[in-house]
């Protein structure tokens, strides 16, 4: 089941926005008009946020994605990763599309939440 993410007209073509859904946070790059991409917003290296701050997706050249830790750089349209700790590694992707303006994901590729174990009484 599609889930809707974003509006398509938050992000522009060549772009990147950090948004959230359901706690987690995803990355959508808009490749082209009608062409989205979307990833979680984790490295593949150790499983950290690729960014700290939404500002802060690009390399200075502003043509890759980068990790804010150790500067792996990341093709937007496939998420392989070309430089750095993780290089031939890949980010998370999500199935998506775009349905009347809308970016909707497949929320069930996310990886499952993991519970935090309650103190017992």
């Amino acid at each position: 089941m599609m889930s809707p993410l974003c509006q398509l007209s938050e992000v522009a073509v060549g772009k990147a926005l950090l948004t959230r859904w359901q706690g987690r946070q995803l990355i959508v790059f808009r490749e082209a008009a009608d062409l989205v991409h979307v990833y979680l917003n984790r490295c593949p290296h150790l499983g950290i946020p690729l960014t700290w701050q939404p500002t802060q997706l690009w390399d200075k050249a502003e043509c890759h994605l980068q990790c804010a830790t150790h500067g792996a750089l990341f093709i937007p349209a496939t998420g392989l990763c070309i430089s750095g700790p993780c290089k031939g590694d890949s980010l998370w992707a999500v199935s998506a599309c775009i349905n009347n303006g809308a970016v909707l994901i497949d929320a069930a590729e996310l990886p499952k939440t993991v519970q935090q174990p309650q103190p017992s009484a």
